[in-house]
């Protein structure tokens, strides 16, 4: 009896949990951060590989590269205040004695700086998850919810208002249901950039 009642406790609580939001909120934020990784890797890289002087070519490269570690430091952060996960920053070699350039050039033939590359591509693809996800539970949920004042004034008539409430009572269940799905896809994303952001 005990059991059950933790399992409902648990299911109901989503709801009332401050991380949930937070959770949420990462998901959100995935889209346009990985939107505007992928265009300035790619307007970057175009630019690069494009008809440059090797004085030209070789700065806009560094640049992007130097970019990748600061992209990877602004979401190593964005994971800790709001999935709560630590993730340590990747030290390559003795920083202290080396120069700029040296700490450049051994960051751009390490293999972390492709994994980071890789990172940010993929990060645009799992923001267009994320936020159709979104999108999609919570239309579902509030049309749910909402079904009642939809049949109230006029707009769907299929059902009677018995069975309005009763529909709208199940989005109820949806949208915690919702919830716990979107807190798994948080997890799995958190889970994702702590293994491509970690050395």
């Amino acid at each position: 009896m005990s059991e059950i009642k933790n399992t409902v406790e648990d299911f109901i609580g989503v709801a009332f949990e401050r991380q949930t939001y937070r959770n949420i909120l990462y998901l959100l934020f995935s889209f346009p951060l990985g939107t505007a990784y992928f265009f300035f890797l790619m307007t970057g890289l175009s630019f690069g590989l494009g008809p440059l002087t090797i004085w030209t070519l070789i700065p806009l490269l560094f640049l992007v590269f130097l970019s990748l570690w600061e992209m990877a430091s602004f979401e190593r952060q964005l994971a800790g205040w709001l999935l709560g996960i630590d993730i340590p920053t990747i030290i390559t070699g003795n920083t202290e004695s080396e120069s700029v350039a040296g700490r450049l050039v051994q960051r751009g033939k390490g293999h972390v700086t492709w994994k980071l590359f890789s990172f940010f591509l993929i990060k645009f693809p799992l923001g267009m998850v994320s936020i159709t996800s979104i999108i999609i539970l919570l239309v579902m949920t509030c049309g749910m919810i909402m079904y009642p004042l939809l049949h109230i004034y006029g707009i769907i008539t299929s059902h009677s208002l018995r069975e309005a409430i009763l529909i709208s009572l199940s989005g109820l269940i949806v949208g915690l249901i919702s919830m716990h799905m979107l807190n798994l896809l948080a997890h799995a994303s958190g889970r994702l950039t702590k293994k491509m952001l970690e050395d």
